[in-house]
């Protein structure tokens, strides 16, 4: 019985050590990210956003990166203080920061580093870019940090990647702090009650809470990178008025929506949000229709991957 105490307070000591490096470590990059309150600071403080360097930048569960090429770290320990990323998101319809970003580039062999400030709960995740064989080498971005998928089809890793870590410093992340992905951030961006972490326990719940986000998003020009690419690549002019059509119906049911989110009416939101993600899953199947095969499969493994947990590993 006494092992079993000593074991419980151990836990409990360790529990409050963690949460106390994280708030450490939220507001210190608060502090980071007070002079950066909007675009036009970040512009002035030499942050550029990262599709004006030519890299899709749609992710629904991110919002907008800026980036700060000076502050890039190439050191295991990153300083709190400059953070290479600040993130906006278009909440009610105006550019609102909503997080920050800390990156380091490592060799690809190199493990990322096993903690951010004094908190060793803070994971880090993998940009690795693959160059695929055959005509004209098309570069892919991946988040896989064994390589395993460039490998697989039959593409040679960069010899460097960029590891990542985002702390939300003003918005809340039923993820976490940390997390990769934030699926409260449609619902933050057009004025909706976000999901509590509550919401995300049970594998079913969860995927359908981020189905809805995802399907959010598209009413705002939120999409996930590679169903951007495809949209771009898209010759169709049958499948381009399609996918028009469908994010139509979604704006059309968000006033819906919003009625019975403020009333909290649980049935009638329910409703409405299960023919919100129908539609949204007929965008999806819409993406698919465009892609080319080797897109179709990438799409899917991202949806998958965004779907069913923060980080996409």
């Amino acid at each position: 019985m006494l092992l079993a105490i000593r074991v419980s307070v151990g836990a409990a000591q360790q529990a409050e050590q963690q949460g106390s490096a994280a708030e450490s470590v939220l507001a210190a990059a608060r502090r980071a990210a007070a002079p950066i309150p909007d675009t036009a600071a970040a512009r002035a403080a030499g942050f550029v956003p990262i599709e004006e360097l030519g890299i899709p930048d749609r992710n629904p569960f991110q919002g907008q990166h800026w980036y700060n090429g000076a502050r890039a770290d190439t050191l295991s320990d990153v300083p709190l203080g400059t953070p290479a990323f600040v993130m906006f998101a278009p909440v009610n319809g105006k550019l609102q920061r909503i997080a920050v970003a800390y990156s380091a580039r490592l060799g690809i062999a190199e493990k990322p580093p096993t903690a951010l400030g004094r908190d060793s709960s803070a994971m880090w995740h993998a940009h690795v870019m693959c160059r695929l064989a055959g005509p004209g080498g098309r570069t892919i971005s991946d988040q896989v940090p064994d390589t395993a998928a460039c490998r697989a089809r039959g593409g040679a890793p960069f010899p460097r990647k960029t590891v990542m870590i985002h702390v939300w410093t003003d918005v809340p992340n039923p993820a976490g702090i940390y997390g990769h992905d934030n699926p409260a951030l449609p619902f933050i961006v057009l004025g909706l009650t976000p999901p509590e972490m509550s919401e995300l326990h049970d594998a079913a719940g969860a995927r359908a809470v981020r189905a809805l986000a995802l399907a959010l998003g598209e009413t705002y020009g939120a999409r996930l990178e590679n169903a951007y690419l495809i949209e771009q690549a898209n010759q169709n002019v049958g499948l381009a008025d399609s996918l028009h059509a469908h994010r139509s119906a979604i704006s059309a049911l968000l006033p819906r929506l919003r009625r019975a989110d403020s009333a909290r009416d649980r049935s009638g939101y329910s409703r409405v949000a299960a023919r919100i993600r129908a539609e949204g899953t007929a965008v999806e199947g819409i993406y698919e229709r465009m892609a080319t095969p080797d897109a179709r499969l990438l799409l899917r493994r991202q949806y998958e991957a965004i779907l069913t947990k923060s980080m996409m590993m």
